[in-house]
């Protein structure tokens, strides 16, 4: 199931405004909680934080361990952000209700801090909503999440004029590793090519993979070119992004 993003290597960097993040939930994927070594976390990482730099963004975040709930919190102020770990519905009390979530790393493989749609509201207040939002876990494309809203991104769809300079892509129910790597694959190819957020979306929908194993959302502005400040699409001389 899909849960972790992985990086290359455990780091924490407090992200500045203009800024991405990738965070990586590798211990709860890792062989020694699960018995079966596991590559999809790398490779999930390895494609977001690609994209991020080439579309302009200084990337950061945090790896392994260093993944932990006050790492996430106080870099949740990124204007583009991604996670990948494991996800559901969790109780909270702040909200009195259940809502979407994440679990952090931590080192932990079982009772590892869950992060909550009200903590980052908290970090993120007062700072503009963020130009793009990937949560690449469980759960946290259904309407009971509220991830998107901490992160100042309506959960609804918008194509046109007036559209918000937001896009938000999460998962509905369970997901799996291995579907979510060949949607993913897709989604920032597309945004590569010059497509706007939407339309690499539904481009990444056509890749071969069982829906019974992903069932992607999306909320924001179907319109919205998430580069960097005074960023350049890529001039990618007619290959694809792979």
């Amino acid at each position: 199931m899909v849960g972790a993003v992985l990086l290359a290597a455990a780091i924490t960097l407090a992200p500045p405004a203009e800024s991405a993040t990738v965070f990586a939930n590798r211990t709860a994927f890792a062989e020694p909680c699960t018995g079966t070594i596991n590559t999809f976390p790398d490779r999930l990482a390895r494609e977001a934080r690609t994209a991020f730099a080439a579309l302009g963004w200084e990337v950061g975040g945090a790896v392994g361990p260093g993944f932990t709930r006050r790492a996430m919190v106080d870099g949740a102020d990124a204007a583009v952000f991604y996670v990948h770990s494991h996800g559901d519905l969790y109780w909270d009390s702040k909200s009195d209700a259940r809502v979407g979530g994440f679990r952090a790393d931590a080192g932990l493989c079982l009772g590892a801090p869950i992060v909550l749609p009200s903590e980052i509201a908290a970090m993120r207040r007062g700072v503009p909503p963020a130009s793009l939002v990937y949560i690449s876990s469980c759960h946290n494309g259904e309407r009971a999440s509220r991830l998107s809203s901490a992160f100042g991104i309506a959960q609804r769809k918008v194509q046109g004029a007036g559209e918000p300079d937001s896009f938000y892509v999460s998962y509905v129910g369970t997901a799996w590793q291995g579907a979510a790597l060949r949607f993913e694959r897709a989604f920032w190819r597309g945004i590569l090519d010059g497509a706007p957020a939407g339309a690499a979306f539904d481009r990444a929908l056509l890749v071969a993979f069982d829906p019974e194993h992903l069932a992607p959302e999306w909320w924001g502005g179907y319109g919205h070119m998430p580069h960097g400040p005074s960023a350049e699409l890529p001039d990618l001389g007619g290959r694809r992004y792979v």
